[in-house]
């Protein structure tokens, strides 16, 4: 569980934001979306504290790693092979403004 205290840092991005996937270990480079509300189901199955509002934080291996759970405007392919994703929880550091992108 995360401590409250660890939280207390503003939100990057607010529900709506549309962003751009840079540099993610799995989504391509480009793939543009909006900042959405988890679903109901991620939320029910995250650890207790996890979700604040519309940001989820867990501990990583050095450092609180935050999350953003994005609706892309055309379903993305992660690699898998599991077909295409209309949407999916995407690390802070992956994400930046779509009037930042170039």
């Amino acid at each position: 569980m995360i401590k409250e205290d660890n939280l207390s840092d503003s939100f990057k991005f607010n529900i709506g934001d549309r962003v751009v996937i840079k540099d993610h270990w799995e989504f391509a480079d480009g793939i543009v979306g909006t900042i959405v509300t988890p679903a109901p189901f991620l939320l029910a199955n995250a650890q207790e504290g996890e979700w604040q509002g519309h940001r989820r934080t867990i501990m990583g291996r050095k450092s609180l790693i935050h999350f953003y759970f994005v609706k892309f405007d055309m379903p993305a392919d992660d690699g898998s092979g599991d077909g295409d994703y209309t949407g999916a929880e995407i690390e802070e550091e992956c994400l930046i403004p779509l009037s930042e992108y170039k």
